[in-house]
């Protein structure tokens, strides 16, 4: 049978697996509720820099991504 999800095969995989959950968990409400207050932070709101950081963080992840596989020579 075939399984309907691919898993990492190695340790980095699984570091990057982890890193984009813990940034998919990071952007969901339970952690959102921690940063909807009426603070400003480099003259914007709390709310919007974290969604800031939760986008750039989660492109760095899939850069590293990307050069990992790059260098294994998936294609």
């Amino acid at each position: 049978m075939r399984h309907p999800f691919v898993l990492p095969t190695s340790r980095a995989g699984w570091g990057l697996l982890a890193a984009f959950v813990g940034l998919v968990l990071a952007g969901t409400w339970p952690v959102i509720g921690l940063f909807n207050r009426a603070a400003l932070l480099f003259g914007l709101p709390l709310m919007i820099v974290w969604s800031y950081v939760i986008i750039f963080a989660c492109v760095a992840v899939m850069l590293i991504g990307n050069r990992i596989v790059e260098g294994d020579g998936h294609e």
